[in-house]
């Protein structure tokens, strides 16, 4: 046979279909990102490091603002809504951490969740599923997607309690201070309050045990 011809005919022959490792049709599943839990005090100790992610935790509700400077970010007052908090696991009887509230928190005006920040109570807690929109002037600026109100608050009375408390174990009246704890402790705490108040009451019986330990040797000694 003619050499030229068998080439033609290869050339007009089909080329066998590979097939590809992925049907046609189906696709390689997306990655779903997961959502970081971590404290709102970590999140404001390095916001650079969660940038654009999303992320989960408990604040405690302070007080909503409807105007602030955006500068250049996207969280402009007539589109958002802004909160002040204060993070969960603050213990808002050290006057440090009252004083010091997270304040770069937003949910959109118009959105579902705005009936509820606006109906929120102050020490309310609520659990949040959120987006690290931007990290700028050294803070985490939030966009909140989920808000799920939660049982237990660090509110006025137990902190009028706890500072009462102190002071009066201070001034050595360890059973009025402890009865100060015991009003505080009453109240629904989240459970990291109420370990830190059961905390200072071992403290406190654990000084009045010295103390009277203290007044016996010195009757002793008379």
């Amino acid at each position: 046979m003619n050499p030229a011809l068998v080439a033609l005919a290869a050339l007009l022959l089909p080329c066998p279909v590979q097939r590809s490792s992925v049907q046609q049709g189906t696709q390689a599943p997306a990655t779903v990102e997961a959502t970081r839990s971590v404290t709102l005090s970590a999140l404001r100790a390095q916001p650079g490091r969660y940038l654009g992610l999303e992320v989960r935790f408990v604040l405690q509700f302070r007080a909503l603002v409807e105007d602030w400077n955006p500068y250049l970010s996207r969280f402009e007052p007539a589109r958002w809504l802004a909160l002040e908090v204060w993070p969960d696991e603050a213990l808002n009887w050290e006057r440090a951490a009252f004083e010091t509230p997270a304040r770069r928190l937003f949910v959109r005006r118009g959105g579902g969740f705005e009936p509820l920040v606006r109906r929120a109570r102050i020490y309310q807690r609520f659990e949040v599923r959120a987006r690290v929109r931007e990290a700028f002037l050294g803070e985490a600026w939030l966009e909140l997607l989920e808000l799920v109100p939660l049982e237990g608050e660090v509110g006025e009375g137990t902190i009028l309690h706890v500072t009462r408390a102190r002071e009066l174990a201070a001034e050595g009246q360890f059973d009025l201070a402890l009865d100060q704890y015991e009003r505080a402790r009453s109240a629904p705490l989240s459970p990291h309050a109420l370990a830190a108040v059961l905390e200072e009451i071992r403290a406190t019986q654990a000084a009045r045990e010295r103390a009277e330990a203290e007044g016996a040797k010195q009757v002793k000694r008379e």
